[in-house]
């Protein structure tokens, strides 16, 4: 019984070193950083985009952390927790802004180092009357509609896009829709 307690100890002796040594080499996706270490550009693109905003604060970010939907808290119940690490990088190659500019609706816009924005989410409280009325029109009728939506603005699109999340029982899907109703992506979740 003693080799036994001594074997679980020293197991969980390494299992702690090994835990702590790995969290210190692992590089975060998105790091606070203040606005001086921000380059130039993307702050003069940035103030020059949005001129009357409530400025929350500045990150270090990469394109894949974007794209893959990863953040703190935006997408809260969207996806669960995450645990694993796609990609670690030790030098960022874009910049994240957050802000409000409208009240109760946070956006998030993202630079690249040469000051080139790349896109805006904005979390928004509600869905203009095109989409509902699309929504009503389609096989969605009836389905429930998430309480995250964003409003997503890219130089790529030459109009906004929503995005939002619709359920019913175990169906769920992520749809994007343009600002007058029109299903741009259907992505299905659960089927």
């Amino acid at each position: 019984m003693k080799k036994f307690k001594t074997c679980i100890i020293f197991l969980l002796l390494i299992f702690a070193i090994t835990l702590n040594g790995h969290s210190q080499n692992v590089t975060a996706h998105r790091q606070p950083v203040s606005v001086k270490t921000v380059p130039k550009p993307i702050t003069t693109n940035f103030n020059k985009q949005y001129p009357h905003v409530l400025l929350l604060g500045w990150y270090s970010t990469h394109l894949t952390y974007w794209q893959n939907d990863h953040s703190s808290d935006w997408y809260k119940g969207w996806y669960g927790q995450r645990k694993i690490v796609a990609y670690t990088y030790l030098n960022p190659n874009y910049y994240e802004v957050e802000f409000m500019d409208h009240p109760g609706e946070t956006s998030r816009a993202i630079y690249n180092l040469y000051g080139q924005w790349f896109e805006t989410r904005t979390k928004i409280n509600g869905l203009n009357t095109s989409i509902r009325e699309s929504l009503k029109a389609s096989k969605y009728y009836g389905w429930k509609i998430s309480s995250t939506m964003e409003k997503i603005e890219s130089p790529m699109w030459p109009i906004e896009i929503y995005r939002f999340h619709v359920s019913k029982g175990l169906k769920s899907h992520t749809i994007r829709m343009d600002e007058e109703g029109n299903f741009i992506q259907i992505k299905v979740l659960n089927n």
